[in-house]
């Protein structure tokens, strides 16, 4: 009996089908001519768009490129060329009208091309190219930033915002260890030079860098810009002297500015000779020096003016050439993330250099 039953709820619900069907509630299924292939296949390149900026201590990159090929009936084949070589081909397509993919290759600096050629079933083709440089130049962080000094591995002493490399003077060097990567690492008789042109303005100029001192010798020059046009005599009315002195245990970090008529003495701050890193800010405004130590003030200056008019250099790790009296010479001492700005930075800025 219940299967009698279930027989017949069976070619009921079939009947009732076939009725909707035929009254137009479910469209048969018919085929449909794939019709006449009029265009070719359509190309677009998502990725590269433009040049392409890596970190400036990268010489390659994974770069992926991005693009999608569509046709009106149908691919029948697709290649990728980069600079000029095949480096894949597609033939088979899940999507026969539309594809898209992304194909990785590691790319050094320097310019080049992506090419993408289609083409469908009947042989119509498109080719598309996209012309690109990649690049590793590194771009300033912080308002004012005009000088930045890494110090790579390799005794690589370039400056990353102008692409300048100092006049080096004896054998100063880098070496692993540094706050970031390696740092500079001075010697004897040693130091570097840098056009002091384009890094301050007349709303001042500043330094941030991180240090760690070595008490030998007990006193030297960390930064220094030369005071006159021939360096020949102890005029500090112009340039900039930044120092150190004291003893095996503690030194004081200070500095004197050229005030056009007279000069202008900061007495800085007290720094434990301990193998510990300091972050260092030092800040030039038209009234006023500052100098601070991980960000908090030591020591205010104030003066009418500063004047670097006959000044044109800049020097990293000793007080030559300028500076050389009073025993201010090389600085033996580690220096990483050097940084110059053309203003006087306040003390908000002076902290997010340390980040």
């Amino acid at each position: 009996m219940k299967n009698i039953i279930k027989l017949t709820f069976t070619a009921v619900a079939l009947l009732s089908l076939s009725t909707a069907c035929s009254d137009g509630y479910i469209d048969d299924i018919s085929q449909v001519a794939a019709g006449e292939d009029k265009a070719a296949p359509i190309i677009t390149i998502n990725s590269p768009t433009g040049n392409v900026t890596i970190p400036f201590t990268d010489v390659t990159t994974d770069f992926k490129f991005d693009f999608k090929v569509s046709d009106d009936i149908e691919i029948a084949k697709i290649d990728l060329l980069v600079d000029g070589v095949v480096q894949k081909s597609y033939s088979s397509f899940l999507d026969y009208r539309i594809y898209s993919d992304i194909y990785t290759k590691n790319l050094g600096l320097g310019n080049h091309t992506f090419t993408v050629n289609a083409k469908d079933l009947t042989g119509k083709t498109s080719t598309k190219t996209v012309t690109f440089n990649i690049d590793n130049k590194y771009n300033a962080l912080y308002d004012g930033e005009k000088f930045y000094l890494p110090f790579f591995t390799g005794n690589v002493f370039t400056d990353l915002l102008s692409g300048t490399n100092p006049t080096i003077v004896g054998s100063p060097k880098t070496v692993a260890g540094g706050k970031s990567g390696a740092a500079y690492q001075g010697a004897t008789d040693s130091y570097l030079t840098f056009p002091l042109n384009g890094l301050y303005s007349s709303n001042g100029m500043s330094f941030t860098f991180w240090y760690k001192v070595n008490a030998v010798p007990d006193r030297a020059g960390i930064i220094t810009i030369n005071d006159n046009s021939d360096n020949t005599d102890e005029n500090r009315n112009g340039g900039l002297r930044l120092f150190r002195e004291g003893s095996a245990t503690s030194q004081t970090i200070k500095m004197n500015v050229g005030t056009g008529d007279g000069e202008s003495w900061n007495d800085g701050g007290n720094v434990a000779v301990n193998g510990n890193w300091v972050h260092v800010g030092v800040t030039v405004s038209p009234t006023e020096s500052k100098i601070y130590f991980n960000g908090v003030l030591q020591k205010t200056a104030t003066y009418t003016s500063f004047d670097f008019s006959s000044s044109s250099t800049i020097t990293i790790g000793s007080g030559a050439p300028s500076f050389t009296y009073w025993s201010h010479l090389s600085d033996l001492s580690l220096i990483d993330e050097l940084r110059i700005y053309d203003k006087a930075l306040d003390a908000a800025e002076i902290s997010a250099t340390m980040q």
